[in-house]
């Protein structure tokens, strides 16, 4: 599972971008700058920590070495899935 569809899409939606949104007592979400909540936390604090460790940076940084042609173990590579993820992205727009 990726985060974001493009190589483009991960350079314009880095870790330092994501928003901490607090939508109710004890509910706060980190939401994508290009619009997606990726996490859900009770606490401001927990929220904000996902910002700069966790699995969604994990996430983020192993998207970004998929991109760059470093594939991890048990993923197809960025090429082979290049037209499937480019047409996602179009229709998304």
């Amino acid at each position: 599972m990726a985060l974001h569809l493009t190589p483009e899409e991960h350079d314009a939606d880095p870790p330092a971008a994501w928003q901490v949104v607090r939508i109710a007592d004890r509910c706060w979400h980190l939401d994508r700058s290009l619009g997606g909540t990726i996490g859900y936390y009770t606490t401001r604090r927990a929220a904000e920590a996902g910002k700069v460790s966790g699995p969604w940076v994990r996430m983020y940084e192993q998207d970004g070495r998929w991109f760059a042609g470093h594939t991890p173990p048990g993923w197809r590579s960025y090429a082979e899935c290049k037209p499937g993820t480019e047409r996602a992205a179009r229709m998304q727009q």
